[in-house]
């Protein structure tokens, strides 16, 4: 069928994979002037009439080798095209260029899957962006179209850029340390990030000759691309515990106190904190897996525990979760507290039950590079609850072991039922869900919930 209006749009569908000389256009169709003006801005000539090929005519379009002028009617494996009919051999600087581009792709595509198994919906939709862009910067490189600068993670390149140079300011954290015990995640936009940079040195190669750089967007685009994945690896440290001999403990610990005093006096007003996978374990448990006691890197928000330096690889029938952070002091009984999402990912079906409750729970192997510990039960899904103070409980008028409702968030708020309230005088007020829970109500640090 053949098209009677020919837009814009339909030549860039249809030169999406090579630049004519020659555009024929054929009796009765009708060319917009944004279609005139986009043939002529690539210098593609117009003709009307049917295409010789079309009308049995011996004349056939030749390719033509950029370097030598030699013509061919069937173009050799060993030339590719560059735009049109134009040949250039396959390790043309271009050529390589689109290869890395092609590379790109294919990593975003696998860590965008693995995310959106382990359900971190919000960094896959992130991926998905990075893809886009990727995308556009191979399809103005093939047709000669300008690159637009573009808004990532809702700020732009000038905010991009400034978070990325200024990680303190923005996260809490000095820059990363990549070390092999870092989180798989940040490891994995690590690679990424190394691959966008090889992408951008590419492009100097390929748009560099004796008149200058051309395509200075294409190249800035990349540049921008790698600040964009940098600043996605310091979110998921932050989240995760990031390198933590590097966190700032004292601006967390004005987080704390910033919302404890905002919130002291209001009624019903209650903190909410993600808790994230972790472990607790025995003394004898510590000495078999690392053979000295656990190292604290900063202390938690609830009196007397804290992080440790350690990390473990948790282990099931289906798969495994690397580094995860160990809770400290060591406690009477090793304890692994986990989102659903994360029992899919080891192949386990643990129990949700609250802190200390394992009675009859899963089993897992925890392991380290010194050993392997089997545990016949202590898997747990970690069921949300509430801490709190005494003078909390007698002014929010609740006790020890009650179940309450708390509605947390705005836009994707949540009313969580069957809340356990646990007071002590050891507590700060404080709602942990884990990070299921979070996503599904779009936390945000500093978040509250209202007891209902």
């Amino acid at each position: 069928m053949i098209e009677k209006i020919i837009t814009e749009s339909f030549l860039r569908k249809s030169f999406l994979q090579e630049i004519p000389e020659i555009f024929y256009l054929h009796e009765g169709q009708i060319l917009t002037p944004a279609g005139a003006q986009f043939l002529s801005d690539r210098q593609v000539k117009i003709l009307r009439g049917e295409h010789p090929a079309a009308e049995g005519s011996d004349s056939v379009q030749r390719y033509v080798a950029v370097a030598d002028g030699t013509t061919y009617t069937v173009k050799p494996e060993r030339l590719t095209q560059l735009t049109g009919n134009q040949l250039v051999p396959k390790d043309h600087p271009r050529i390589i260029f689109r290869g890395w581009l092609d590379q790109l792709q294919a990593e975003i595509l696998l860590l965008q899957q693995q995310m959106v198994n382990s359900g971190d919906l919000p960094l896959s939709q992130n991926l998905g962006e990075l893809l886009d862009r990727i995308r556009a910067i191979l399809r103005a490189e093939v047709v000669g179209e300008s690159l637009e600068p573009c808004d990532f993670l809702g700020f732009n390149e000038a905010e991009i850029r400034d978070r990325s140079h200024h990680p303190q300011k923005y996260f809490g954290l000095e820059h990363l340390e990549i070390s092999a015990t870092m989180d798989f995640t940040v490891l994995s936009l690590n690679r990424l990030r190394t691959l966008v940079r090889s992408a951008e040195l590419a492009a100097v190669t390929a748009f560099s000759g004796a008149g200058g750089v051309e395509r200075n967007d294409i190249i800035q685009a990349l540049n921008r691309l790698s600040s964009v994945i940098y600043v996605m690896m310091l979110k998921v440290a932050q989240e995760t515990g990031g390198d933590e001999e590097s966190m700032d403990t004292q601006i967390l610990d004005k987080i704390v106190t910033k919302v404890l005093a905002e919130f002291a006096d209001t009624e019903n007003v209650i903190p909410v904190e993600l808790s994230a996978r972790h472990v607790h374990l025995s003394a004898d448990a510590v000495q078999k897996l690392f053979g000295t006691d656990l190292t604290p890197v900063r202390e938690l928000s609830q009196p007397g525990q804290f992080l440790s330096k350690e990390r473990v690889r948790l282990i099931g029938p289906g798969g495994t979760l690397d580094h995860i952070a160990i809770l400290g002091p060591a406690r009477g009984k090793t304890q692994v507290e986990i989102s659903a999402t994360d029992a899919r990912v080891l192949g386990l079906t643990p129990p949700t039950r609250q802190s200390g409750d394992t009675a009859g729970s899963a089993g897992l192997q925890i392991a380290t590079e010194m050993d392997t510990l089997t545990l016949e039960e202590g898997l747990i899904i970690a069921a949300r609850h509430l801490h709190m103070h005494p003078d909390d409980a007698s002014r929010l008028g609740v006790s020890d072991q009650d179940l309450v409702r708390i509605r947390v968030g705005d836009i994707r708020a949540l009313v969580f039922e069957e809340v356990l309230v646990r007071v002590n005088e050891n507590y700060r007020l404080a709602m942990h869900i884990d990070f299921d829970e979070g996503n599904a109500c779009g936390w945000t640090p500093e978040m509250t919930g209202q007891l209902l």
